[in-house]
């Protein structure tokens, strides 16, 4: 039984034994299948690997030949899709195949297909090989591009792009401004956009695209640039004296304009490049027909005053300064100056003696009397209602104005001044005959019905007295007067303005002060036997004018008269009038 157990045990034993070795055999056979297998797929196997795809198409298990007639077709549909369309600023510019070699390679593609699993290390390759055959490996079809022909294409799509920036333009007209805002200026680097092509291709997207081209825009308009450019006052027409002195030349008016600003901030703003706005258009209150018929149209006031023509230097001097004032036009706010207008009173200039009060005295000095020219103007000049600048009254009374309405003058010293206070030129037209003078202000009156006057009242008179000196130079029992007298009065002068007979204003003018100067008499007188009284030898006594006189009523011949009413010579006057022919008021 142990026999037979021991034999038993034996069997069993070469059984275990035979079935390793039978085990090792089929392992090192599969080792063996393997490595011969892993051998073969690397370095035998001539197709693609299974799970390797182009474009969706399976190429597992196909050779080159093969792999090349399937993708072949393939590519006859991709490459017949292969035109772009590039959208610019809204235009269509298409990219053909033919015109840019755009194409896809199958010959590149196949071998690209056949290469995947057989670069790298063995490792790498049977990683590969393992990776494509459970997940697959879609290779991307090589894409062949003639550059050249692109990059030519491309220039052509630039060059009809290519535009210069349009600056900005703005225009006014019949009241109307037009603004054009400008345009952009496009350009494209080729460069730039070979690269964003070659990019859509590679990625074998042909579906239609944009293209931003680089861009230059227009500089902005202000509203101050746009303003001052357009915007104006308006301007009335008036005279071209620099042209034409006599004013016989009209300069034009022109419309003031405006625009609304904040309109014209908000369109400026807005995407519209052309934008319109509407201005405010103030025309000149007069076209300039109408202002050359209103120009010197009225008279609005008239000064006359008479003068000696036997005395010639004072005649002389009174026609001189009256020729020199003649025609002086004055625009609305010039100042008419006597002394410029007249000059200096020099020989040279034909001025001659005549009698002019120094101080206490009267004495002959060059120019003397065209103190009657200043004052017959000042006389108008206050019925015109103008503005007086600059006015001094004389030292003492004269005869030929009012009182209060003399206006004396001296070279560098004192001057008489007024400003044309209305809305029209004013021309000063003084004329004179052979013992008269007038001047005439000739303007446009603005208010129907309108009259000035003045009212003077005397504040205080002091009649003169009459002082005799003796001159035993004089023959004995005669007399002479040395120098007349001259009441003195404090008087105060007031404008009165009437529309239509009505009075509207009251206004201070001036006060005067006329110094009273005693009227000298030299005598040499004969010795006395028999005393007797001596009676006055000048026994009318001026009386007090209480009220200026009207120039169109004989005055007192102690009151200064009126311009418009001569002083008759052989009327006895008022001591304050000289009476020695050779000695005449200034």
């Amino acid at each position: 039984m142990q026999e037979a157990d021991a034999r038993s045990a034996g069997g069993k034993h070469q059984k275990k034994l035979s079935g390793g070795i039978i085990a090792a055999i089929v392992a090192g056979c599969l080792i063996l299948a393997a490595v011969i297998g892993g051998g073969y797929a690397l370095y035998g196997y001539d197709r693609a690997y299974p799970g390797v795809t182009v474009c969706g198409v399976d190429l597992s298990g196909m050779t080159y030949t093969q792999a090349g007639k399937v993708l072949e077709t393939r590519f006859e549909e991709l490459n017949s899709g292969c035109d772009l369309t590039v959208a610019i600023n809204g235009t269509d510019y298409v990219i053909t195949a033919k015109e840019s070699g755009i194409f896809y390679d199958v010959q590149q593609t196949v071998s690209e297909a056949m290469e995947h699993g057989r670069t790298g290390s063995p490792f790498e390759r049977i990683g590969a090989i393992i990776r494509t055959w459970r997940k697959g490996t879609e290779i991307e079809p090589v894409l062949t591009l003639n550059e050249e022909s692109l990059k030519s294409r491309i220039a052509d799509i630039a060059a009809a792009v290519a535009s210069s920036v349009g600056q900005p333009t703005f225009n006014y007209a019949n009241g109307v401004l037009v603004v054009d805002k400008g345009t952009s200026g496009y350009s494209i680097d080729p460069e730039t956009m070979l690269a964003f092509i070659r990019q859509k291709l590679a990625n074998g997207d042909y579906s239609p695209t944009e293209y931003a081209p680089d861009v230059t825009s227009p500089r902005k308009l202000t509203v101050e640039e746009i303003t001052s450019a357009v915007e104006r006052d308006v301007i009335q027409p008036t005279l071209d004296l620099e042209k034409d002195s006599t004013g016989g030349t009209i300069k034009s008016g022109q419309a003031g304009i405006a625009l609304d600003t904040d309109a014209l901030r908000s369109l400026l703003e807005n995407d519209t490049r052309i934008i319109t706005l509407k201005a405010t258009v103030t025309e000149p209150d007069y076209t300039d027909e109408e202002y050359r018929a209103l120009l010197f149209r009225d008279v609005l006031s008239k000064g006359t005053t008479s003068f000696d023509a036997s005395n010639v230097g004072r005649t002389t001097n009174v026609l001189l300064a009256t020729e020199a004032c003649d025609g002086v036009i004055l625009m609305p706010g010039d100042t008419f100056s006597y002394n410029d207008t007249v000059g200096p009173r020099t020989y040279e200039r034909g001025f001659k003696d005549a009698i002019v009060y120094v101080g206490t005295t009267a004495e002959a000095g060059v120019g003397g009397g065209i103190c009657q020219v200043s004052s017959t103007l000042y006389y108008a000049a206050l019925r015109a209602d103008l503005e007086i600048v600059e006015r001094s009254a004389h030292s003492r009374t004269v005869s030929y104005v009012p009182l209060g309405e003399d206006a004396t003058v001296a070279w560098g010293s004192k001057d008489f001044r007024f400003k044309n206070n209305t809305d029209f030129p004013l021309k000063v037209v003084a004329t004179h005959t052979g013992s008269s003078l007038t001047i005439k202000l000739c303007g446009t009156q603005t208010v129907d019905g309108k009259e000035v006057k003045m009212d003077t009242n005397i504040l205080s008179h002091k009649s003169f007295s009459v002082v005799y000196e003796t001159d035993t130079t004089l023959p004995v029992g005669t007399t002479k007067v040395k120098s007349n007298g001259y009441s003195g009065y404090v008087t105060e002068t007031y404008r009165v303005v009437y529309i239509n007979g009505k009075e509207v204003s009251r206004t201070f003018e001036n006060k005067s002060v006329y110094t009273k100067y005693d009227k000298v008499i030299l005598e040499n007188p004969a010795p006395v036997v028999n005393p007797q009284p001596v009676p006055d030898p000048d026994p009318v006594t001026p009386t007090d004018p209480t009220t200026p006189t009207d120039p169109t009523t004989p005055t007192d011949p102690t009151t200064p008269t009126d311009p418009t009413t001569p002083t008759d010579p052989t009327t006895p006057t008022d001591p304050a009038t000289p009476t020695d022919p050779a000695v005449t008021t200034p």
